[in-house]
């Protein structure tokens, strides 16, 4: 007869955390208080025995009670009684030679290091199948959300179609502002800097690499092919004005920083970050702030969304733990590194090729025959003009014109955007924003 009540099989491994910042010392928290906790729920004790950091004179928030405070890695590695290695160092080069060392001493990792998996990873992971051990990396996108969990493990019976996600905080915090507030780029970077949501050097968020980093992480995992991340293409929201928000809100989208993955029906994979128009219905569109949210479409599940709060130091931390209880549980069998395989070959498609809706304005002369002008291009280009819009005379000679289009090769919008840069009435190269399907 069931009691309510299960004996619990307790496993216990030994663990060393490298690199006590801002998401170490929430690692730190969640071990050393929740411990009895984890054990119940899991039936696994984790026994933080190390804490590694060069740095031990600045102060941190979080008392570090009964690991051992030391500098040299090495020393974790070459302890028998430890079994994983927690990598938050960050970076692309120290990180590397630690997490190599780490496996080749074998030792199981866990890392949030989305840059070093982004462009280094396929490396390493291959050595960890090589040996038999676990790189756990669920805290490597979008924080305490589960998606790699869901994209490796959840989905492993479906089929992946595409993704579509708000993986950065900083942008979608600034493009919330501009678009709530009517705040300029400048005043709502200033804002989220004031409030921690963007760093003093934002630069990888604006950009797109950070996401970039992230989808080009989740489109291997879903697609189970191999991406060359210098392939993928990044444009952030640095161009992005706020009249062009203005107006896609008036047409009823709302401006998003996407990270996109796609199968295509040609079995090539699209892998991109762009500034997106999302329809106000879409649940992309409702997305505000700094949190983070991946829309997925498979085939036997269909639309499905995992949103929350994709950075900070207690969410991330949550994730690098699950990765640990998760090992813990499989120490024999390493699952985290199996789902990491790219046992197809699907080839990426160029940017060129990739055909989607277009947003256009272009800022010209009042005058007959310019709009004309623009429309013959785009036919002669073979993009279709689904809808056009002229704004009043303003208080110079220029006026902008807003077209949106039917589906487009990008090729051929490059092509049209060239020629009618070269015409006498041009003042400026036009703004081109992609909209999602």
């Amino acid at each position: 007869m069931f009691t309510g009540e299960r004996k619990i099989f307790m496993h216990r491994i030994g663990v060393a955390l490298v690199g006590f910042g801002t998401i170490g010392s929430g690692v730190v928290k969640i071990l050393e208080d929740d411990s009895e906790l984890i054990m119940k729920k899991a039936g696994v004790e984790i026994n933080l025995k190390y804490v590694i950091d060069k740095d031990w004179q600045t102060p941190r928030s979080v008392e570090i009670k009964r690991a051992r405070k030391i500098s040299d890695y090495r020393e974790a590695l070459n302890d028998r009684d430890i079994d994983v290695i927690i990598e938050l160092a960050g970076g692309t080069s120290f990180a590397y030679t630690l997490i190599e060392e780490a496996l080749k001493a074998g030792k199981n990792v866990v890392t949030a290091n989305k840059a070093l998996l982004a462009e280094r990873g396929l490396p390493l992971f291959k050595l960890a199948r090589e040996r038999n051990l676990s790189i756990g990396f669920e805290a490597s996108v979008c924080g305490g959300v589960p998606i790699i969990r869901t994209v490796g493990d959840a989905l492993v019976g479906d089929r992946v179609l595409s993704l579509y996600g708000i993986v950065n905080g900083t942008t979608n915090y600034i493009l919330t502002r501009m678009f709530e507030e009517n705040m300029s780029f400048a005043a709502a970077l200033k804002q989220a800097q004031k409030l921690g949501f963007a760093e003093a050097d934002p630069e990888l968020d604006l950009n797109g690499f950070d996401a970039a980093h992230k989808i080009k992480i989740l489109s291997e995992l879903a697609f189970n092919t191999c991406i060359n991340f210098e392939d993928v293409y990044v444009e952030g929201i640095t161009n992005i004005q706020l009249e062009d928000i203005k107006v896609a809100s008036e047409l009823g989208y709302v401006l998003k920083l996407l990270a996109i993955a796609k199968l295509d029906p040609d079995k090539t994979v699209e892998v991109r970050v762009n500034p997106t128009l999302v329809q106000k219905g879409n649940q992309l569109s409702s997305v505000r702030n700094e949190f983070n949210a991946v829309l997925i479409e498979s085939s036997y599940l269909g639309i499905s969304m995992y949103y929350g709060r994709g950075a900070g130091s207690m969410p991330t931390a949550s994730a690098v733990t699950a990765d640990l209880v998760d090992i813990a549980k499989s120490i024999r069998e390493p699952a985290s590194t199996l789902k990491y395989s790219c046992f197809n070959n699907y080839p990426l498609k160029s940017i060129g090729d990739i055909e989607t809706r277009y947003y256009v304005r272009f800022n010209v002369p009042d005058k007959p025959g310019v709009l004309s002008r623009i429309s013959g291009i785009f036919g002669v280009n073979n993009i279709s003009i689904a809808s056009v819009i002229q704004k009043e005379r303003s208080k110079t000679d220029y006026v902008p014109v807003i077209m949106t289009t039917h589906m487009a090769f990008e090729k051929d919008m490059i092509r049209a955007f060239d020629e009618i840069e070269k015409l006498y009435f041009s003042k400026q190269r036009g703004v081109k924003i992609r909209i999602m399907e």
